[in-house]
């Protein structure tokens, strides 16, 4: 396999804490996997470069990135663009912060070797039927060096989890959703990025969120087991539950 898989643990970017508000309706257990997907958009400073978001929605992350870098150029795409009173005052406040409407698969609008990062939250896995198309219009915006991140995205591998899944789907119809797989992320590193990493989360910690989200003593109980389960028996990183990947364009 040509990913690096890892579970990070703490400390994570300090800045990355500022950003939790985009968390939004994601449940508080995975609290962890968020502070280590905002911790990767910090990992460069971003002052003077040029960010974008693909399926931002409300566009309340690409606000929060603008916030931590006022310097840099931090763009918010979704189909339909963000709109609204919060939208215009966010917009004034962050000279440098910008929301369109425009498709992932089709980012025309920006000229090769344009941005330094690109990132989607909970995103992939409703553009991954068609990852190729994606990966070459992401490698052709990319600068060299450039990051391409996806934050909190489901994996597969595991029979329970995907059993769960399968009966949230049905119960609430949720005709979009899906899983993704370490051999989808394989193909899309094979279209031109050097690297790809995967941190995995969630191995106890997905089956037990009915009780752990209600709870906080035990979320952060059955997280801290997790961290350790993955460090002790790392091939138990197959079967987690979430993930954040990170792909690197070559120099």
């Amino acid at each position: 396999m040509s990913l690096n898989l890892t579970h990070p643990a703490p400390p994570f970017d300090p800045r990355a804490e500022a950003m939790l508000p985009a968390l939004g309706g994601f449940p508080p257990s995975d609290k962890p996997l968020f502070l280590a997907g905002y911790s990767e958009l910090c990992r460069i400073n971003l002052n003077g470069k040029r960010a974008l978001e693909i399926c931002g929605g409300f566009g309340k992350l690409a606000g929060l990135l603008a916030e931590t870098f006022p310097q840099a150029e931090v763009i918010g795409l979704d189909l339909y663009a963000a709109t609204g009173p919060e939208i215009d005052e966010r917009l004034k406040r962050l000279p440098g912060l910008t929301y369109v409407a425009g498709d992932a698969f089709d980012m025309s609008a920006y000229s090769d070797q344009s941005i330094d990062l690109l990132w989607g939250q909970a995103a992939l896995h409703h553009l991954a039927h068609d990852s190729e198309s994606l990966s070459k219009e992401v490698l052709r915006v990319l600068k060299p060096g450039g990051r391409f991140v996806f934050i909190f995205e489901p994996l597969g591998h595991n029979l329970l989890v995907a059993a769960i899944r399968a009966v949230r789907m049905a119960r609430y119809e949720l005709g979009d959703e899906s899983n993704l797989y370490f051999s989808q992320f394989e193909q899309m590193k094979n279209t031109g990025f050097s690297l790809c990493e995967v941190q995995v989360f969630n191995f106890l910690g997905y089956p037990m969120k009915a009780v752990s989200n209600r709870f906080e003593f035990l979320s952060s109980m059955v997280q801290h087991l997790d961290s350790w389960l993955f460090r002790k028996f790392p091939r138990l990183l197959r079967y987690g539950a979430n993930c954040n990947i990170i792909f690197t364009k070559a120099d």
